[in-house]
């Protein structure tokens, strides 16, 4: 059997990166920390940290992490049953969600069900086709992804496709998309319908960050274009991405929730109506009967249903 404050100890310093803050949280000393962590790795026979900065753990370190992550979820959900939810010990369930999807629908679909129990809500956020890797290490009970096949252990749900619009505000699109002899409208968009891959070539584009992907897939896909053949902003904050838009630092693919609002206040404008992205959005979580992923779920696909494309 392995003790769970050994394994306590193992979450609390992956979590916070180091022995020392881990013994401030535990409230025990910094070689008493050392000393469970070193327990539990002659209990298992390997090493399960690695002591870089911050600490990270080895693989068998992350399969003990999700181990200790389910054990954690089903003692609240049998705390739960047998005391019903208990305010002076609330469940904290920890979901890896996109940043899109963040800024739009996601809170709202949870916000009700979690005021009505006493659960705490941790929330990472990665980009879409990386949330199902801290599932995979334990990080999280349950993720927001774009991968479709359920992972060992897990299951995977459609939840519904967002939808991104290639936009940019009147000026900046006048300014790098229309030709000399053109004099259009700002409102007029029919005037940048026929945007080429030289244009786009000195346009700053407003890239989310590093991991994602879509921008590039967009002008690979459309244009024939490759990594170096254009310009950039990375801004990976999803309220500061849309505001560098509005700005007229660059244009950029906006998801519909909010593209769509601001295109129908003529702030934006839509660069490429007949060239759009779908990302699919899949739920996947643990295959173990707690009622927090179940209801998390519910909720989700609930909301989902009424703001993502159902295709």
């Amino acid at each position: 059997m392995l003790e769970y404050a050994n394994l306590k100890a193992l979450a609390v310093v992956v979590s916070e990166g180091g022995f020392d803050r881990a013994a401030k949280v535990l409230h025990i000393t910094q070689s008493a920390v050392s000393q469970r962590i070193r327990q539990l790795e002659e209990k298992v026979g390997q090493s399960l940290l690695i002591r870089s900065n911050p600490v990270v753990a080895t693989p068998t370190g992350k399969r003990l992490l999700r181990h200790y992550s389910q054990v954690q979820l089903l003692e609240s959900e049998l705390r739960a049953e047998m005391d019903a939810d208990d305010p002076n010990h609330p469940t904290t369930v920890r979901i890896a969600v996109n940043a899109d999807s963040l800024a739009t629908w996601f809170l709202p679909a949870l916000a009700g069900m979690f005021s009505r129990h006493a659960w705490l809500l941790e929330l990472i956020v990665d980009d879409e086709s990386y949330t199902h890797h801290l599932l995979k290490n334990g990080e999280a009970v349950g993720c927001v992804t774009t991968t479709e096949v359920p992972m060992a252990g897990c299951s995977s749900e459609f939840l519904g496709t967002m939808e991104y619009l290639c936009v940019a505000t009147p000026e900046f699109a006048a300014r790098y998309f229309s030709e000399p002899s053109d004099n259009p409208s700002l409102s007029d968009t029919s005037s940048f319908n026929a945007i080429n891959q030289a244009q786009l070539a000195k346009a700053p584009a407003v890239v989310f960050s590093t991991k994602d992907k879509l921008h590039e897939k967009f002008l690979a896909q459309y244009f024939n274009m490759t990594p170096g053949q254009w310009w950039q902003h990375t801004i990976p904050s999803s309220e500061s991405f849309l505001e560098a838009i509005n700005l007229s630092l660059g244009y950029g693919l906006v998801g519909h929730l909010q593209a769509k609002p601001l295109i129908d206040r003529g702030i934006l404008i839509e660069l490429t109506p007949e060239r759009r992205m779908r990302v699919p959005l899949f739920w996947q979580h643990w295959n173990i009967k707690a009622k927090q992923t179940t209801l998390v779920y519910r909720a989700l696909a609930a909301t989902a249903q009424h703001n993502l494309l159902q295709v």
